[in-house]
């Protein structure tokens, strides 16, 4: 994001010029959209620093598929908030950035706190069911990928147990690894996988990144009421790329005792996402 272009008063698509890669110069950056040139599974995050107060989502031909409020108030110290998700895309179907709400989004960009835009292809989408496990060609950069983003749903906010964190409103689950019903990822296939969550907390949440019963990265987060009583829905995420056997086991793991401040709404949305890497 250009720096003349803090703090935009529009809502609709968030322009960022600056490019720093453009393999295959899919991305526009005097328009702000990603027109995909080939059919397939694509991984897109975007980082903002916010000032304030920033919504905005990861849109596909005009639909919202992963959305962020974050709020910084009323300090207004500058904060970094995420999203991401795994998108499958035909050719000609276009992606970007989409500001909504009314008023000024203080989303910001200085010479040394970057709001970035990124995105890039995982592999061609398999003509297999999504419930069956694919054959990967790994000697072939043209092989199938495994990859899935998950939502939690909006019934299940505020979860007052530990343990496996569900996330039931499944966008993608090329391989067929991850399960609703469980909200557990099963490796169909040998290799290092990248995993990521985004919580949308209101309060405090405490969750991890678990491989087979065992902590492998961890985050507390707080965003307690001051002595205004004023409380903000922030935005957390950890990440790891993490190497696998057939049948290794992956979720999101609440812990410590109480209720759970991690939430989702129609338009905020906390997801599990992960692909195969090698």
């Amino acid at each position: 994001m250009n720096t003349a272009h803090s703090t935009p008063y529009h809502s609709g698509v968030l322009k960022l010029v600056d490019v720093v890669v453009n393999e295959g110069d899919a991305y526009s950056p005097d328009t702000g959209i990603f027109t995909c040139p080939l059919g397939g599974l694509y991984h897109f995050t975007v980082h903002m620093s916010v000032n304030g107060r920033a919504q905005c989502a990861v849109f596909k031909n005009g639909e919202s598929l992963a959305s962020v409020y974050h709020t910084s108030l009323p300090d207004k110290c500058s904060q970094v908030a995420s999203v991401s998700s795994v998108v499958q895309l035909s050719e000609g179907d276009t992606v970007w950035v989409n500001l909504w709400g009314h008023g000024r989004h203080e989303i910001i960009a200085t010479e040394d706190n970057d709001t970035v835009f990124v995105g890039f292809h995982l592999g061609s989408v398999s003509s297999h069911p999504q419930s069956a496990v694919m054959a990967y060609d790994s000697s072939s950069t043209h092989g199938r990928p495994v990859a899935f983003t998950a939502k939690m749903n909006v019934d299940d906010s505020y979860p007052k147990h530990s343990g496996v964190l569900k996330f039931a409103t499944v966008l993608v689950n090329e391989g067929g690894g991850y399960s609703a019903d469980t909200g557990i990822f099963t490796c169909p296939l040998d290799g290092l996988y990248h995993f990521m969550v985004h919580v949308t907390v209101y309060g405090r949440g405490q969750c991890a990144i678990f491989k087979n019963g065992e902590m492998v990265v961890s985050l507390y987060h707080t965003n307690l009421p001051d002595k205004l009583s004023y409380n903000s829905s922030q935005v957390a995420s950890i990440s790891s790329v993490i190497k696998l056997s057939k049948k290794d086991e992956v979720w999101i793991n609440l812990w410590g005792r109480g209720r759970h401040d991690i939430f989702a709404t129609e338009d905020n949305d906390t997801i599990f996402t992960g692909f195969y890497l090698k």
